[in-house]
């Protein structure tokens, strides 16, 4: 049985929720890994991102979602950090711990394929790398996120588009709060 690694852009994820299902989604991780899984052995589901800044009004809520995502079996969040810039906040050091993570797994043969949510472009090399170790690498992310070069790069590409979004809602915003 095929072993998988699945490799997790937060930030290009999150806005690609937000681009096509609104700011108030809530994903269900559990079942969004069991799908990108597809019947595979999941070795670990690896989430990078960068905390908000505590003046930001969306970090406690960010904070409860990473803290929750350490409490999910087999997942592993990697932080990197945000940098202030003129014009706002920065994301530094979250793409060098993914290819480093992709790099470091496929060196010690620890997965078979690995499983990249990103639209980076800047990743198709480290994808032809681990290729050429013998390892395959399945690109998914939204098509407007989507870099050409790295989902033509990866063995395989599919559009998280046409992933059923309805089923993986997180079932806690499903129900309506009592008044």
């Amino acid at each position: 049985m095929e072993r998988v690694a699945i490799f997790i852009d937060g930030s290009n994820l999150y806005k690609g929720l937000v681009q096509h299902l609104g700011s108030d989604y809530r994903l269900n991780f559990v079942e969004f890994i069991t799908l990108l899984t597809a019947g595979r052995r999941l070795l670990r589901a690896y989430y990078y991102n960068a905390p908000l800044p505590p003046e930001d009004p969306a970090a406690k809520a960010h904070q409860s979602f990473l803290n929750y995502l350490k409490r999910v079996p087999y997942v592993a969040v990697r932080l990197g950090r945000l940098e202030r810039r003129a014009d706002g906040f920065v994301e530094k050091g979250v793409d060098i711990q993914i290819a480093i993570d992709i790099l470091r797994l496929a060196y010690a043969d620890a997965y078979d394929v690995a499983v990249l949510v990103s639209g980076d472009g800047d990743f198709a090399e480290v994808v032809r790398v681990v290729q050429d170790m013998g390892k395959q690498v399945e690109n998914t992310t939204f098509h407007a996120l989507s870099s050409h070069r790295l989902a033509q790069q990866a063995d395989r590409f599919y559009p998280l588009d046409d992933f059923p979004w309805d089923r993986l809602r997180a079932q806690a915003l499903l129900q309506a709060p009592e008044e």
